[in-house]
């Protein structure tokens, strides 16, 4: 079994590195969480580029959605009577949350850029790789057509040749002798008028 195998059909690991554990690691070990987070691009491959990091973005806006009603009622005037807004504020673990937030939002920003980057990178590399092996490719069918042409013409040559040392028999069509020639074309030895092989009939 292949690394690669091994990591997108281990149910465990997969388990292990879902989102609400990932996000769990990134509020107690954040630094763990990061490898988690680079490890999934090898457990749930191309597919989970961005959808990983985008649910993390979108859960750090959620986390800073009372902190932006605060700011907006503090500072444009805004009066919203949201029920238990002034608890979740007053709460003593709600600042802590906003340093989270504002953390997983840093480092899904940070994620979703460099896997574009990457994308963009695999998929330029991938266009150049094709693009070289079809021209290798075509210019190799191109080598051994021109070879195969070249092996065929020296045959016929070798076939011509062949038939030219060939001696045959001819009649000579002026005296009636009998006279045997190299090639296709002779001379009679009785009349010396020229004689010609037709091939066989």
């Amino acid at each position: 079994m292949t690394l690669r195998r091994f990591f997108t059909t281990n149910n465990l690991l997969k388990a292990l590195l879902s989102l609400p554990v990932v996000l769990v690691v990134l509020y107690f070990l954040p630094v763990l969480g990061v490898i988690m987070l680079i490890a999934r691009y090898f457990v749930y491959g191309s597919r989970h580029y961005y959808r990983g990091p985008i649910i993390i973005l979108i859960f750090s806006l959620l986390l800073l959605v009372p902190r932006g009603l605060e700011l907006a009622m503090t500072n444009f005037g805004f009066n919203f009577s949201i029920p238990y807004l002034n608890d979740i504020l007053s709460s003593t673990i709600y600042p802590k949350l906003v340093d989270y937030a504002q953390n997983i939002f840093i480092i899904s920003t940070v994620f979703l850029i460099v896997s574009a980057i990457i994308k963009a990178i695999s998929s330029k590399l991938s266009g150049n790789i094709s693009r070289v092996l079809r021209e290798y490719f075509s210019a190799k069918q191109a080598s051994e057509a021109k070879a195969f042409q070249e092996n065929d013409l020296k045959m016929k040559e070798k076939v011509i040749e062949s038939q030219q040392k060939t001696p045959h028999v001819v009649k000579c069509p002026h005296c009636g002798k009998t006279n045997s020639i190299t090639g296709t074309v002779g001379q009679c030895k009785s009349c010396r008028n020229p004689i010609e092989y037709k091939g066989e009939k």
